[in-house]
Formats: structure tokens, sequence, C-alpha cells
């Protein structure tokens, strides 16, 4: 259910009274909606300067807006000038959106130098280890006679090696992704998204496009389920930005990570910690154009995330270790181990049963050498060659020994036990505010029911 026409003929098929019931964000920035006869003019202009100044990839939108106005005489798409202001910045940023809402421009092409890069800590590499093991490789050896007998004779088995059991935060079943508008908490949450081996992704302000294609490609590599809580603060715009990317995610899913299970969830500030901690609320701008429906649903005055920080200390920390623990098995490394000295005992077991009558005979092979060599010792090299004859035949001897304990490794055959699986136990997610499992229609009831309950609990 893409595109301005997609949409305006579902209205009409189910005859709802408005567009705006089919939709989550404002007309012209809901990318569900882009393809109106204004915004396609708008995109194919943009596509057409992105043609001009033979950009491919790694473009900023900046670059676009300097490159443009240092042409002679620059137009927008209805011919009005293009100049150096924050009007014509707003516009070219439209253009390019509807650019890569409509697929005129590739939307991997650009970079996004106003965020911060996200600190990725996830252990994301498919690790598919299974349980076995080896038998070390033969370093048996008879003194050789050169100007001393320093060489010792070494007839040792080698011992099998238990793999497979090594515990890696790649073998935790969900990747975990913390969203955040801002980086005054990465004092806080950079240390814990170390430790909990999670992505932080700060920003400044609504995250970009670029940044939710990269965290799906992210997702699709790593090919597990993905869970995604967003950290933004009580205000007309933080209260938006979860869902702003929630859309984006909805919009790019099928292009750039079609399968996966996606959801995100707002995680902080809500209206239930901010009545909870009695955090204190600061006015709202009166030009913020948002303020009149926040404060309807929500009652006057605004907090910003550093408040419950700076007053209740580790609250945060508290709030996202709550949130990840159940997507995370804190014994997988321990049982691993477990399983680990179990497979080494049986392992053990079975390998002394296959070489026993080996190890004896290497025993008296080794025997027999000593008993050359204290011979020898005093006439080392003169009696270098005759020593390598009495030799000769031990190592036909420990040659056969050899084979038939590399035959006895090749044949070995133990039942070990299966390597344990992570166990966890997600909470229920059904009121989980974006879930790429939904269909359209049911994501957007989730959304229309989100506003419905925040309007309820603030009146």
């Amino acid at each position: 259910m893409r595109g301005y026409d997609a949409i305006k003929a579902l209205k009409k098929r189910h005859k709802y009274r408005k567009v705006t019931d089919l939709l989550v964000m404002a007309n012209q920035n809901d990318p569900f909606y882009a393809g109106s006869e204004g915004q396609r003019a708008k995109a194919e202009w943009f596509a057409d300067l992105w043609r001009q100044f033979g950009y491919s990839s790694g473009v900023h939108l900046r670059r676009v807006h300097y490159q443009l106005v240092s042409q002679r005489n620059p137009r927008k798409h209805d011919g009005m000038g293009y100049e150096n202001t924050e009007g014509c910045w707003d516009y070219l940023q439209e253009a390019g959106r509807m650019a890569r809402y409509l697929e005129l421009v590739d939307a991997e092409a650009f970079e996004d130098h106003r965020n911060p890069d996200p600190q990725i800590y996830a252990a994301n590499a498919v690790y598919r280890a299974e349980p076995g093991f080896d038998v070390s490789s033969l370093w048996w050896y008879l003194p050789v006679i050169k100007t001393d007998l320093d060489e010792s004779v070494s007839l040792n088995l080698p011992s099998p090696h238990v793999t497979g059991y090594d515990y890696r935060p790649a073998d935790q079943p969900y990747h975990i992704e913390l969203w955040v508008e801002k980086s005054t908490m990465d004092d806080v949450l950079l240390p814990l998204a170390q430790r909990l081996n999670i992505n932080l992704v700060t920003s400044l302000g609504f995250q970009s496009i670029t940044s939710v294609v990269n965290m799906l490609k992210r997702i699709k590599a790593g090919g597990k389920p993905a869970r995604i809580f967003y950290i933004s603060d009580f205000d007309p715009a933080g209260d938006r930005m979860p869902v702003q990317v929630a859309r984006q995610v909805e919009f790019w899913l099928s292009e750039y990570a079609p399968d996966c299970d996606i959801k995100l969830t707002p995680l902080a500030l809500t209206l239930d910690q901010v009545q909870t901690h009695q955090l204190p609320r600061i006015p709202v701008k009166d030009t913020d154009r948002r303020k009149a429906g926040f404060e309807e649903r929500y009652g006057e005055g605004q907090v910003e995330l550093d408040a419950l920080e700076a007053l209740y200390p580790g609250t945060l920390a508290q709030i996202v270790r709550q949130a990840v623990i159940p997507y995370r098995d804190a014994r997988l490394s321990a049982r691993l181990e477990e399983t680990r000295s179990e497979a080494e005992a049986e392992v053990e077991e079975a390998w002394q049963e296959a070489t026993g009558d080996i190890e004896t005979e290497l025993e008296v092979i080794g025997d027999e050498a000593r008993a050359i060599l204290a011979r020898y010792q005093s006439r080392l090299t003169e009696l270098a060659a005759e020593l390598d004859t009495d030799l000769a035949p031990l190592r036909e001897r420990l040659e056969i020994a050899r084979q038939a304990v590399q035959k006895a490794a090749d044949e070995l055959e133990v039942d070990l036990p299966e390597r344990p699986e992570a166990e966890v136990y997600p909470p229920s997610e059904d009121g989980w505010l974006f879930d790429a499992g939904r269909e359209y229609m049911d994501q957007l009831a989730v959304y229309k029911a989100r506003q419905a309950r925040d309007d309820q609990a603030a009146a």
C-alpha cells in the first residue's frame, strides 16, 4: 500500500471519509502518500539535478544545495529562483526525500553528515558452530645421533580437542538497537550498549532516511529478529519521533529487509515515567506548531530526557536493562561451558578405549629406545650410523602405530550432546508501536490506537 494513487484508491474502495484516516504522519510527510502531482514535479526536478551534477553515491544534501546556488540563475521546478536561504534548503530536502520515495534516485546514495555515526556493538555476524572434536597432529620421533643425544624419546599420544562450544555474543538470538534523539546521554548509554552488545544510534532531532536504510541493511545481514527501542524527550517532537522512524521502517522494509522480524517501541520518556518520577515540566515554545496537539493530549509543559538522569541517576540505564534483558540469555555462556566439559569427558573416555593398546605399545617402544640410547651415549659420532640401523625396525613399528592412531582418529565416533541454543523469554509484544509482521491496515490501527490511548491518559 504505497503511493499517492494507491492511498486514494484505498480511500475510495473502503469509503473512508478522509485520506488522513489512512495515514500516520502529515500528508506532506508520510512516505506512503508520496507522489502527488506537485511532489512528483519536485522529485523529477531533483532527479534532473542529480544527473546533471553527475552524482552516484556518498552525497550529502548540503553539497547539492551549495552546488545548486553556485549555478548561474538557479531555478526551482516551478521556475522560481533558488537562493541560499533556509526556505530553499527546506524545499531541497523535501524534493530529495520525494525523489527517494518515488525511486527516482537511489536511497542508498546519500550520506548522513548531520547525525553522529551509530555505535555498533551488536554481534551481528552469523555464527553457526557445530559440536565436534579433532585429534591433534602426531609428533613422534626417535633420536638421531649427531654430536650429542640431547633429544629425548617422545612417544606421547595426541589428545582429542572438543570444539564448537565457545560462547560469542553473536549466539544471542536477537538483534537489539537503541535509538536516541540526542547524544547528551552518551556517558550513560555508550558503556551500557557495550556491555549489552547492542547498537546505539543517536541523532540531532529526527532521524534520517539514510539511518533507517542502514539499520535495515544491518538487520538483513544479521538474519536475526530485531527489536528497536526508541528514547526521546517528552515534548512535541519527541512524541512523533518513534512514529516517524517506525513509518520509515515500514516504508523501506520490503526493499531492504523483506521477511525480517522487526519491532519498534518507545522506551522513554513516556507520560507514565514523567508522572511516576514527578519530573518538572517546562513550557513548550509557542513557535512549536505541534504544541497545541501535544498539550491537548498530555497536559501543559514538556520534559527533557536529561531531567530524568539529573534527578534520578541510573534510572535510564535501569529502564534500558529491563527492556533488553528478556531478549538475552544470561546463562548461555555458562551452559555452553558446562556442555563443553560434558563433551570433553565423553570424547576422552572414547579416546582412551580406542587407543589403549596403542599406548601400551608406545610405552614398550619408548623403553626399548631408551635402552639403546644408553649404550651409544659415549660413542656419539662413530655410532650414529649404527644407532640409525638399530632404530630402523622401531621406526617401522612406530609408523605402524602412527597409522593405527590415525585410523583410530578417523574412525572415532562419539554421540556428542547437542549444542545449547539461547533461551530467552520475551515479554508480550502485542503493544509494540511497530511490527514488521503486520499488514498495512493492522499497523495503521496500532498507530491510531496509540494516539487515542495517549489522549485518554492525558485526559
